[in-house]
């Protein structure tokens, strides 16, 4: 028994994973600036909710390693960006402890036990994002906070078909006057964060820009059939989560494609999962389905691509 388990952690240290550190750190800083609007926008308490899931990941990291006898070095590069990531995706005033339970089961159940940084499967900060929707369906889908009046919501800003086509809307999403999650409030920010990270090639452009269109276009379609259970399909692209998923979630370079075309079809199948549960299921935070199940559906559409070139 206990050969077996030394391979296996033999086998887990010989393998590399598909990470760059560099853009880690990257990328940890940008989210860091999400962060701070989010802070400016609401109140400091969400740059503790950032503190706490960043010390609840960087302990998950360190017993791991322990435990399994690995060594503690690199992989803490990834300790940084899923609680943020994780922490962007929660309303602005969450429990501590929801976030310590959130963090820390995305951490250990989306990352460690598949053997650490760039092994994992599954997002891990929509692994805990998920749990904790499920676990406390209240307090995550229905405590947003007015940035304006400081009112509690039990949903999003822009949620309903009261929003059209109007300047007045359109200035008040990028800047931060509606109710949203942390990291998509001030969506002027999303954007200027967004651009970097593809700038910098730290994230594919052809992920966030198939998200987005074929979202667009599939909210057109469905709306000919079912046309009053699906928002404008301009302002549907600011609705929940989708835009700051779509740049920052999305693009994850381990649990998503490696191919241009993958990434493509990885994109398309992101939207119409979104939409469909958007307006059949009512529920505005269909992208992190989305996402979760075509993270799960990656390995066979990258191996079936690859059977398709060699043929």
């Amino acid at each position: 028994m206990m050969k077996t388990m030394e391979t296996n952690n033999q086998e887990i240290k010989q393998q590399t994973p598909r990470v760059s550190y560099k853009n880690l750190v990257i990328m940890s800083v940008l989210l860091a600036i999400l962060l701070i609007l989010g802070a400016f926008v609401y109140t400091p308490y969400v740059l503790l909710m950032g503190a706490v899931a960043i010390v609840t990941s960087l302990f998950i990291e360190f017993v791991f390693a322990r435990v399994r006898k690995m060594e503690y070095g690199k992989d803490i590069y990834g300790a940084f960006a899923t609680p943020l990531i994780f922490t962007l995706l929660m309303p602005p005033e969450l429990p501590l402890y929801m976030v310590v339970v959130g963090a820390g089961f995305g951490v250990f159940f989306g990352k460690s036990v598949f053997g650490g940084l760039g092994r994992n499967i599954f997002n891990p900060a929509l692994v805990g994002y998920l749990f904790l929707l499920v676990t406390f369906p209240t307090q995550v889908s229905q405590s947003f906070i007015d940035p304006v009046t400081g009112q509690v919501l039990q949903s999003i800003g822009i949620s309903d078909f009261t929003f059209v086509g109007t300047s007045e809307h359109l200035f008040g999403i990028l800047l931060g006057q509606y109710a949203n999650t942390i990291g998509s409030t001030v969506m002027a920010g999303v954007w200027i964060v967004g651009a970097i990270l593809l700038f910098l090639k730290i994230a594919d452009w052809r992920i966030p820009l198939t998200v987005l269109l074929a979202s667009a276009g599939f909210t057109v379609i469905l709306a000919k059939f079912y046309p009053d259970q699906f928002h404008d399909a301009f302002f549907s692209l600011f609705l929940g989560q989708l835009m700051f998923a779509a740049f920052f979630v999305a693009t994850d370079p381990i649990s998503g494609p490696q191919t241009s075309k993958g990434k493509i079809l990885f994109g398309i199948g992101i939207a119409l999962i979104t939409v469909v549960i958007r307006g059949l299921a009512d529920s505005a935070e269909g992208v992190v389905y989305a996402i979760i199940i075509m993270n799960a559906v990656s390995p066979m559409l990258e191996k079936s691509l690859k059977e398709e070139d060699e043929s």
